[in-house]
């Protein structure tokens, strides 16, 4: 029988449904979620089209931001793996510096950084942090915050991150499951361009968060039952409306790109997933994204050009649980 992840969304829920599957909204995790069938590179070069510098047109210091994740199987949350392989990359950038920061930056830190990727479960901040981060928003600092880092409890503290991402979690009203259908996405925006109306990523994401105003909304999905799945489900369990999955904002002369998505580590060897990264990375430095994009293929094309990972990395070794010991 043809495996369901080679068929459209679309066909492969109204075959799941014929079949009897039913969901268990209960289940801990997405284990039937496996890697997108891999892309040409020639495809993927038509979504990034013509590249014109291969520089930054200045120095320029990126802050990774990364944590540890106690409680998900390998595959998912994997902070200091996907710390280590985005790091890596960008490091291969012309005059790109990365520094890697457990936590949360300090005020120093920020003082020196051009734009702070964060992809963690962040530490509980004080009024002095939060400060810090919307000054160094403010005075034109660029951010990229993927999945968890959206999440703070309790809830008066989601709302104060929310000031500082455009959207936070809401504690008792926000929640989190898998995606269950192609994402509509605004192909009319830098960080789209090129691709069509509709982008599928194999994630799970967040709904109902607290929004401030100002942000524009990128991408949107409609949610399925939340919490833990066990397969596709048909259309008829779907929302009505959908919830933003990618959104900016920008605040004083910096700018922020957020998205809920970048919960399975093979996401982060998704090559379009990687586009919209580097992007956004791009946008939200004010530079054009071209010197990154050359990344989308590094260490993911295989010998007949075909782009993309098979691995749905859940029995990899070496997860991080605890916080790393001090030097």
């Amino acid at each position: 029988m043809t495996s369901l992840r080679f068929l459209p969304i679309g066909f492969s829920l109204l075959l799941f449904s014929l079949a009897g599957g039913v969901v268990d909204d209960a289940a801990a995790q997405h284990e039937w979620q496996k890697p997108k069938p891999l892309r040409t590179k020639a495809d993927l070069e038509k979504i990034i089209g013509p590249l014109e510098t291969k520089a930054p047109s200045k120095d320029l210091r990126i802050l990774w931001v990364w944590g540890y994740d106690a409680n998900h199987r390998p595959g998912a949350h994997d902070y200091l793996r996907v710390r280590d392989l985005m790091s890596g990359l960008l490091r291969k950038v012309p005059r790109v510096s990365v520094d890697e920061v457990f936590h949360f930056p300090t005020k120093e830190q920020f003082a020196g950084a051009d734009l702070v990727a964060m992809y963690l479960h962040l530490p509980p901040l004080k009024a002095e942090q939060y400060a810090n981060f919307k000054a160094y928003i403010r005075r034109g600092g660029g951010v990229v915050a993927l999945h968890e880092t959206a999440i703070m409890r309790p809830a008066s503290e989601g709302k104060k991150l929310a000031q500082c991402l455009g959207m936070a979690w809401d504690e008792g009203r926000s929640e989190w499951g898998a995606i269950f259908e192609d994402i509509t996405i605004e192909n009319d925006h830098a960080i789209f361009k090129g691709f069509p109306s509709k982008l599928r990523i194999v994630d799970e994401f967040y709904w109902d968060l607290n929004r401030i105003d100002g942000i524009d909304v990128l991408g949107t999905v409609r949610t399925g039952p939340p919490h833990g799945s066990r397969g596709p489900i048909p259309e008829s369990r779907l929302s009505v409306a959908p919830s933003p999955m990618f959104w900016t904002l920008e605040m004083g002369q910096g700018r922020v790109f957020g998205t809920t998505t970048g919960h399975n580590t093979f996401t982060y060897y998704d090559p379009e997933f990687r586009i919209v990264l580097f992007r956004a990375l791009g946008w939200v430095l004010r530079e054009k994204p071209d010197p990154f994009l050359p990344l989308v293929f590094e260490g993911i094309t295989n010998e007949k050009g075909m782009v993309g990972t098979v691995d749905d990395m859940r029995d990899w070794k070496g997860k991080l649980r605890e916080p790393p010991k001090k030097k």
